[in-house]
Parts: C-alpha cells; structure tokens; sequence
C-alpha cells in the first residue's frame, strides 16, 4: 500500500468566504464532480508549510498566509488499481492579493459562505473543515 501525505488550504477572503474547488477529470482523480479545498501532495524532504504554498499556487494562482492548523484526516482510495493511505493535513489561510486561476485538475471554483455551503457535493471531509472556519 502507497503513503501520501498531503496539504490542504482553507482559504478565506476580506468578507468571510471560503475557496473551494471542483475536480475535474485526470489521471490520478478519484473525486471527479466533487468539491474540494486547495492542496496536493507533500514531495519528500519538502517542509510542509512549503508545499501548502506551492500547491496553493499551482491549482489556484494564488498567494496565501498561513495562520492555523485546522485538523488531520485519513482515506485509503483506489488509485490506478492500488489501494492508497492518504493522510490530509488542513490549515486555515488567508488570500493575500492575488489573481485565482485554476490548474488543471479542476474546472470551476467559487466562493462560499454559510449561506450556499450545502449546495455542493463535497469530497470527505472538506464542509467539516469549512464550518469550523466559517
């Protein structure tokens, strides 16, 4: 069984929303359709807060703060036929000033608050994360 270890952002603007992503459809997707929060894979001997920064920027443009760890979750996925751990550490941000532009493995992004939270189809564990944001 494969070990990933994984950051994830939850990032807030100037008027309480948070930034959540929809997956599209790629290799190593799992949750195509599902919402989620920015974030991805730590490389080995990357320090942790340094690929939450670089993962940020790559599937979303932006520029980040960093201020609190949020919580730790665990899934055990099938990925191209293999049976993974993937272990997801969550931390509260905020958006510096910045342009959102979307990488690759998502296809549409939007803002939420407390009002329109229920109206997606989150992966696992995200809204939980979320709530205790917002």
């Amino acid at each position: 069984m494969k070990l990933m270890i994984g950051v994830k952002a939850v990032i807030t603007n100037n008027i309480n929303q948070v930034l959540v992503l929809r997956e599209a459809k790629y290799d190593e997707g799992t949750n195509e359709g599902k919402w989620d929060v920015p974030g991805g894979r730590i490389n080995p001997e990357e320090p942790i807060l340094f690929a939450l920064q670089r993962e940020v920027r790559e599937e979303s443009g932006l520029e980040i703060e960093v201020n609190q760890l949020l919580g730790v979750a665990e899934s055990f996925p099938v990925i191209k036929s293999e049976t993974c751990h993937i272990v997801r550490i969550y931390y509260q941000c905020t958006k510096l000033p910045s342009e959102l532009r979307l990488g690759s493995d998502h296809d549409m992004y939007e803002w939420v608050s407390l009002d329109n939270l229920d109206t997606k189809n989150y992966m696992s564990e995200v809204k939980e994360m979320i709530e205790k944001v917002l």
